[in-house]
């Protein structure tokens, strides 16, 4: 059988967004549409007996939700807003209960009786004409969206099921993410920035409230920690506590989030977790290019005291059970749990991923440990490809100060020897893991061994593993990239030495430009997105100053020497030493590396003699091979694998 084919893409599916309502599970089911040049996400439903059930075919169908036999989700058509709708849970024509403005998260209360939602208004009257736009704020632009809005405002309201009427609780210009309502619907949690008033500074924190309709009040439970990014707040069922997710951020995104407990009896904020080695909630999940629609809740209430929630430990998902007192490992595979939700104290249903299985809806007994397959989209697709054999292992770094994970994923085929291509991930504190890579399959499909490695700054090792890069990139972490690349060498058979190649994108790609900078060791290079000049990226980027200063240990305009060193480490500056043939990818439209990074790097090297071209994808952002538009992804991957060929 073949492998999975690089137009593949278009087949595979994922699952998110699980919902149980009286024994039947809702979930969202996610795919690319190539005749459409879109994504889709459609809603289906599994019962007692397995029967499988469609409610949706086309557009953006997410957040299913059930209550008095009626469906409810979101709906996006196209390019227009997302809609909530109403289809009876029988059958029947969906009904769009609002209208022009943009629905963008649903809660459903406890007693299913309401539905709680924010809703996003656009002023066009407010508008520039001739398209000028006038900034005012240091922090402009966000990658994925471009330049932020400065004609939106953000309405919490709610739909009551049984009237049909629709209540506004307030309109503002800063935005918010709904998290959670209280079981007798008086109160409401949600996410919000802590210093909307700046304009001179970046503003990275994101801080808890708790909104009291009947007093018409806004109270800031993490008032302790001021600096801090919090991900995940959810009212136990009394209403007397609330169990968040978050980081006190003191190393930037290299923080590990924790698990905390707030008690609003005597408004007490406590870290439940207390565990630099673990990273609790999604925030830090592991990269993969075919997940698409997570709900990204990590905790769910059993009783008053007890909660479910998910955590991330070496490159894999854990679930815990948390009884008020001590928190407990349920699952430990090497898997990725996409999305869970409980059906009660003893069942979860969850979503589950592997590097050779993409996406399956599970259940599993908390008792017993047993779990059974419930749905898998990708069945029929199973029965007539083969998925490339995948394989985990471990290294100690040169220096011997940590031990390092990687992933081997052997070519498909009938050579002897087939080429190598070593990947770096982005970050630098993300991770690869247990999960499914349809890119990495699909260039074993085309003959070549595909090794990735979590060097030091990676996350879900711990919080020294994840800053020991911040102030010394292009050291400990390049150290462990070229020790991987050694020990796939020496321990895995079939490879031809004589035809590596190394690829990866922003910092991947800033990794993949520091390697040819300074080894001849691979016969051809893919450079993605890349940070090579750190000065450029400082005020370009859409985190330039906050990202930049963390990550190099100094502030550009305050630290003494800074420039010299900000220097010292960008690829930029070796770029005249680079004798490996380079392609260089680009997303014309990312804020997050701008282009501006790769033209500069494209320059340089052609002025050296080496071959090396530079491929601009319109209409792409920062993340083009996970989110961009389906047809240039495809594109994307042929163009690597045309240039690895020429070599």
């Amino acid at each position: 059988m073949p492998g999975v084919q690089i137009t593949d893409l278009y087949q595979l599916k994922s699952l998110s967004q699980p919902f149980v309502n009286n024994g039947t599970v809702f979930f969202v089911q996610s795919m690319l549409d190539e005749k459409e040049n879109t994504y889709r996400a459609d809603i289906y439903s599994i019962d007692a007996q397995q029967t499988v059930r469609p409610y949706t075919n086309s557009g953006l169908n997410l957040q299913p939700v059930v209550s008095q036999d009626f469906l409810y989700f979101r709906y996006k058509e196209n390019e227009g807003a997302f809609q909530l709708m109403k289809m009876p849970v029988d059958g029947g024509v969906a009904e769009a209960l609002t209208v022009e403005d943009s629905v963008d998260q649903l809660v459903l209360s406890a007693d299913k009786t309401k539905i709680f939602f924010k809703s996003v208004h656009t002023d066009d009257t407010k508008k520039e004409p001739l398209g000028i736009r006038h900034l005012t704020e240091v922090q402009n632009k966000a990658d994925g969206i471009g330049w932020l809005p400065t004609n939106k405002t953000y309405s919490l309201k709610v739909y009551n099921v049984r009237n049909g009427e629709t209540k506004t609780f307030w309109t503002r210009k800063q935005d918010f993410n709904l998290q959670d309502v209280s079981s007798d619907n008086g109160k409401v949690l949600y996410l919000a920035a802590e210093h909307p008033e700046w304009d001179d500074k970046f503003d990275d924190t994101m801080a808890v409230y708790c909104y009291d309709q009947k007093a018409d009040k806004h109270q800031r439970l993490t008032r302790a920690m001021p600096e801090a990014v919090f991900s995940d707040a959810h009212f136990s069922p009394d209403g007397k506590q609330a169990a968040l997710i978050g980081t006190d951020f003191k190393h930037y995104s290299a923080s590990v989030n924790q698990l905390y407990r707030y008690d609003f009896t005597n408004a007490e904020l406590k870290n439940v977790t207390e565990n630099a080695d673990l990273n609790v909630g999604y925030e830090h999940s592991i990269g993969s290019d075919l997940i698409q629609n997570r709900s990204n809740r990590s905790i769910y209430w059993l009783s008053n005291e007890a909660f479910l929630f998910i955590a991330y430990d070496h490159g894999h998902s854990q679930l815990y059970y948390y009884d008020g007192q001590k928190k407990q490992l349920l699952s430990d595979e090497a898997r990725d749990i996409v999305d869970f939700v409980p059906v009660d104290d003893q069942t979860v249903v969850f979503v589950n991923s592997t590097p050779e299985k993409p996406s399956e809806l599970k259940e599993w007994q908390l008792s017993s440990k047993k779990e059974q397959t419930l749905y898998n989209p990708n069945k029929a697709y199973e029965n007539t490809h083969q998925y490339a054999k995948v394989t985990s292992f471990h290294y100690p770094s040169t220096d011997q100060e940590v031990e390092v994970q990687g992933w081997f994923t052997r070519a498909q085929g009938d050579s002897e020897a087939a080429p190598l291509i070593l990947y770096v991930h982005g970050g630098p504190h993300a991770a690869y893991g247990d999960t499914f890579f349809h890119e990495f399959q699909a260039l074993a499909a085309e003959g070549y061994h595909v090794a990735y490695v979590n060097p030091r700054g990676s996350t879900s090792y711990g919080e020294d593993f994840a800053t020991a890069v911040m102030g010394h990139y292009g050291e400990c972490d390049y150290d462990d990239v070229m020790a991987g690349l050694d020990y796939v060498l020496e321990h895995f058979d079939g490879i031809d030495q004589k035809h590596l190649f190394i690829a990866g994108g922003s910092y991947g790609g800033f990794m993949s430009a520091w390697v040819v900078g300074h080894n001849n060791r691979f016969q051809a290079a893919v450079i993605q997105r890349p940070a090579i000049d750190w000065i450029g990226l400082y005020g370009n980027s859409d985190i330039g100053v906050t990202f930049v200063s963390a990550e190099m240990g100094a502030d550009l305009y305050k630290d003494a020497g800074a420039a010299q060193y900000y220097w010292e480490k960008s690829p930029l500056a070796y770029a005249d030493k680079v004798q490996t043939p380079t392609r260089i990818q680009h997303g014309v439209l990312d804020r997050r590396c701008p282009a501006s990074q790769s033209e500069a790097l494209f320059t340089a090297i052609k002025r050296t003699g080496t071959d090396c071209d530079y491929i601009r994808y319109p209409q792409s952002f920062h993340g083009l091979s996970r989110n961009g538009a389906p047809a240039l992804r495809v594109r994307r991957i042929n163009d690597i694998v045309d240039w690895f060929k020429r070599y």
